[in-house]
This record gives C-alpha cells, structure tokens and sequence, in this order.
C-alpha cells in the first residue's frame, strides 16, 4: 500500500526507491502527420509520442507505457500499442471532424509529448494545442510523475498526509491572491477567476522548490489568464 508522505521531493524519492536498481527508460519517438479531408476544409493531426522503447525489460515500464498511450491518445481503459491507438484515435477525429461536421475550414490538432527521469521518478509531459472552430484555439499540458521502481503513477494522496491536505486547498488560494495582488476571493473573480474551482489539482510536476500545481486555461479562471502555476513548498505547508 502507497504511505502518505510529507511534502518533499527527497523523502518522496526515498520512498520509491528500490534496493534493485529499477531499469532505465530509453525514449524514442512515434511521430504521424496526417490530414483528413483536404488542406481547405480538413483537419490535419501531428502526433509526437514519447514511447519507451526498452519498455519490454521492466513490468514498471511496461506498466508506464500502457498509461502513457492511455491519457496521451485519450483512450479511457482501453489498451494496446501506440501504432493501434493512433489508428484508433485518427478513426476517432475522421468521424467527428470530417464527417459528421464537414468543417469548411482547416482545423489542427496537435499533441506532443517527452519523457524524463529524475532519480527515481519518471516525469510525462503531454502537451495539446488544438483549433476546431471558434474564436480561438486551445491548448493545456498535463502532467504524470510515476516510481520508475514500481510503475504506479504519483498522486497527491502519496505527497501529502491528510492534515497537510485539509490546508491545501486554503493554502493555494492564499497564494494566488499574493500572486496577482488580490486581497480576497472577489477581487480574483474581479480578474477572471473562478474562486469555487480553486484548489488542489493531481496535474502537478515535482520542482527542487516544492510541488508545482498547473492548471490550464478555464481549470480556474478564464482563457485570458492562460496556464495558471501555483508552487507550494514543504515549508509554507507546515506553517499554521
């Protein structure tokens, strides 16, 4: 069973560590570029998946793998290769996109992601920038952080024990008021926040400094904020 622990990189990669040396991911890329319809009234999709290509030598990569082409391909429980989801997923947009809405315009989806390791967590970066009508396009970056010892994916049950979590929510809002000079929940909504939608968010990366809560544009506040980045130290969480 996953312990809850104290807000620090270090004790965290001290609990995932393993007295067996965990195997090494080695990173390559699937890439697709590809246009359904034509270039006047089409949707083009560029992919640019960061898949494990050693993934076969560890159940943790394997584990990793199978995750990442989930929430990267957005294929809910299903699973299988990355060449099958990108197959799955173009079948997808081709209904959607080019047959059941005959855009008359062009429109783009574009998805990346890269991979890193650090000690013993692995850190996955998906980064989406899309265009399908409307005002503006969109786009949103999420993160996953996993024990490249076990394979599970990191969440904030594991950073945080259930005291440290009661303040959070309280914690990051304090410090996006200090951020953008609010005295109070009002003068944020004022600059296009949501205040009822402010607090603790699984997307999230691991920094020296603490733990960096990211939340994309509308998570809390309104497109014009664009990506909203709240760092929440050890130090500040043990404060009372």
């Amino acid at each position: 069973m996953k312990k809850a622990l104290l807000l620090s990189a270090a004790a965290l990669l001290l609990a995932v560590s393993c007295t067996r040396r965990p195997v090494r991911p080695a990173f390559g890329t699937v890439s697709v570029d590809t246009l359904l319809g034509d270039s006047g009234a089409g949707c083009r999709i560029e992919y640019r998946f960061a898949t494990i290509l050693n993934a076969a030598e560890s159940p943790a990569l394997q584990a990793v793998e199978q995750a990442n082409i989930r929430y990267f391909f957005q294929t809910g429980e299903q699973t299988g290769s990355v060449r099958e989801a990108i197959a799955a997923a173009v079948r997808e947009i081709d209904t959607i996109y080019t047959a059941d809405i005959r855009p008359t315009q062009s429109y783009e989806i574009s998805v990346e992601a890269e991979g890193s390791v650090q000690d013993s967590l692995l850190t996955y970066v998906i980064t989406r920038s899309s265009y399908t009508g409307g005002a503006h396009g969109i786009y949103e970056t999420e993160y996953h952080t996993y024990s490249l010892a076990k394979g599970y994916e990191i969440t904030t049950a594991d950073l945080f024990t259930e005291e440290q979590a009661e303040r959070l929510d309280e914690l990051i809002l304090r410090k996006l008021c200090r951020q953008y000079g609010a005295r109070n929940e009002e003068e944020l909504a004022a600059q296009g926040f949501f205040p009822e939608q402010i607090g603790a968010t699984e997307n999230f990366r691991i920094a020296p400094e603490g733990i960096v809560f990211c939340y994309n544009p509308y998570d809390i506040g309104c497109y014009a904020l664009g990506a909203v980045e709240v760092t929440v130290s050890r130090e500040e969480l043990d404060e009372r």
